[in-house]
């Protein structure tokens, strides 16, 4: 599949010499368009620095990785405003929602299509398009404080939708939640991956929703290895 993102044998070494860390030894991974995938492993695993570099937040070693038709890394840079690649073709999701305490949530959605460029009315009703979608459109004029913990985490979603991104890295997305909002984030998730065709990749310690995972990456001492997730009943 040519859509998604895909990495190639990606290395990641700090220092050199004696010290040298290798925190990544040749990670292989591909998630297809409209896909959610789970990377799971143990605290020092590379999982951590695996999403900086997905998310162009550090620069590897060595490698390829690919955004759609579009090589953004092999082994160097060959996307000159990393910054634009950031916010116009990777969404993010953190453990914590990060939403703006003095704006609503329209304009929390809003914003970074408007300092893209994009009309403040064009970019309001895209965002009020997404809440409606993520069933949050009555909270659309109110403040962050005034939400639940679940309602913060999907207004915090449709941002990371709201320029359409082609993939989306989620960081522990679920870990504030219980166990029945926890699901309902990832339904939601691959809900909009669907819709929008966005490849979704989802780090977790959660133990509540990796079972949900059609696939599952596992990595250990800097390097995946895919694994079976759930199994579809026969119909």
């Amino acid at each position: 599949m040519a859509d998604g993102i895909r990495i190639d044998n990606l290395v990641k070494t700090y220092g050199e010499g004696e010290t040298a860390v290798h925190a990544l030894q040749g990670v292989d991974m591909h998630v297809g368009p409209g896909e959610v995938v789970g990377l799971i492993g143990p605290s020092g695993s590379g999982k951590s620095t695996l999403l900086k570099c997905l998310g162009a937040v550090i620069e590897p070693t060595s490698g390829r990785m690919t955004i759609g038709e579009q090589t953004i890394y092999d082994n160097e840079w060959k996307i000159p405003d990393l910054r634009a690649l950031r916010r116009d073709r990777i969404g993010f999701i953190f453990q914590s929602p990060y939403l703006i305490p003095f704006l609503d949530v329209t304009d929390n959605v809003a914003l970074l299509p408007m300092l893209a460029g994009v009309t403040n009315a064009k970019a309001r009703a895209h965002a009020v398009e997404l809440l409606t979608a993520l069933d949050v459109a009555h909270r659309a004029k109110a403040m962050p404080s005034q939400l639940s913990g679940g309602e913060q985490q999907r207004v915090a979603i449709a941002r990371a939708l709201v320029s359409r991104p082609p993939v989306i890295l989620a960081d522990e997305p679920t870990a504030p939640l219980d166990g029945e909002r926890a699901l309902a984030v990832v339904k939601i998730l691959n809900d909009m991956a669907a819709r929008y065709q966005t490849a979704i990749i989802i780090v977790t310690h959660d133990e509540k929703i990796i079972p949900t995972f059609k696939r599952l990456y596992h990595i250990r001492d800097g390097r995946t290895h895919e694994e079976g997730g759930r199994v579809e009943p026969a119909s």
